[in-house]
């Protein structure tokens, strides 16, 4: 049953259309990839706005940017679509897999600690005799493997950390935030550190692709800051262990705090204000985009990522 009248008033379209504004950012483009007109973009998008109670999309430089409610609900419709195309399939279920199957993933760590349990608890359940095989996220995306197929599917950080080619699609999974864990003394040990503390602390991060920098380093770069790296770690955990030997700072994953063991002397403090969120991305090549093998593995993805979202 729905939680409000509202939703009744949704179709399939609005859903749709909410999905395409989220990777166009423009409702001419929607309007052009769906072949309706920009009219009916616009009353699609004031539908789901009454429906949702907020803006979802707010316009910037030219560009529709969607707002936090957006990017919260954007898994939930993205299954609402898959659950509708399946039902038109010949036969209700997870498309078909060949036994033995091995599907090639590129990911980075925090793909492996978050997302990667989830997926596997259900693989063992609906295709017991396929199998992943992981490899490391390097600092640039395997387009040439995806593309020839040895590769199925990249994992990858968003919005606009990797360069995307016109030969793949992608589609974000879920959105973080940081937490700044910290064994330094300068912060007082209360609130959200500072910049000015952020920046004069030494800092370690893990290096999920082969990378001198991150994120956190271009966002710094854009505001004209800077900070010390004391340590490029293998892994999360080993950052914090770091920090817990040597008065420092790690920028860590909001949710990979409880995956994590926090030792008593690191502080977990809020992150400084205007610090970078990111997505978590989901790229294939759009050749194989009706593969039913490559199908199955983002629906698996998908609703993994999906059930973190719910707890």
């Amino acid at each position: 049953m729905l939680h409000s009248n509202y939703l009744k008033q949704l179709d399939l379209q609005d859903i749709v259309v909410f999905l395409n504004l989220l990777e166009q950012r423009s409702a001419k483009r929607t309007a052009e990839l769906m072949s309706v007109s920009q009219p009916t973009v616009s009353y699609c998008l004031k539908r789901l706005r009454g429906c949702f109670d907020d803006t979802l999309f707010a316009s910037s430089q030219g560009d529709l940017l969607p707002t936090t409610k957006a990017e919260r609900i954007a898994p939930y419709l993205r299954v609402v679509v898959e659950s509708v195309n399946r039902c038109a399939e010949q036969e209700i279920g997870w498309p078909a897999v060949d036994v033995n199957k091995v599907w090639q993933i590129y990911a980075p760590e925090y793909f492996e600690l978050l997302v990667l349990p989830q997926a596997m608890h259900a693989l063992g359940t609906a295709h017991p005799n396929v199998s992943l095989h992981l490899e490391r996220l390097g600092r640039d995306l395997p387009i040439d493997r995806l593309i020839s197929g040895d590769a199925d599917i990249a994992i990858g950080f968003g919005p606009g950390y990797h360069q995307m080619h016109p030969e793949v699609e992608w589609q974000s999974i879920l959105n973080d935030k940081f937490f700044c864990l910290t064994s330094n003394p300068g912060h007082g040990g209360a609130g959200a550190m500072t910049l000015d503390e952020f920046c004069a602390s030494p800092h370690v991060f893990p290096t999920p692709w082969l990378s001198e920098k991150n994120m956190v380093d271009g966002w710094l770069e854009k505001i004209g800051r800077s900070r010390t790296v004391l340590a490029r770690a293998n892994g999360y955990q080993a950052c914090v262990n770091i920090i817990a030997a040597v008065p420092a700072t790690l920028a860590l994953p909001a949710r990979l705090l409880p995956l994590l063991r926090i030792p008593e002397n690191v502080m977990v403090c809020e992150a400084p204000m205007g610090f970078p969120t990111f997505t978590l991305d989901m790229i294939w090549s759009k050749d194989r985009s009706r593969s039913q093998s490559i199908a199955s593995l983002r629906q698996l993805i998908a609703q993994a990522s999906a059930r973190l979202l719910n707890n």
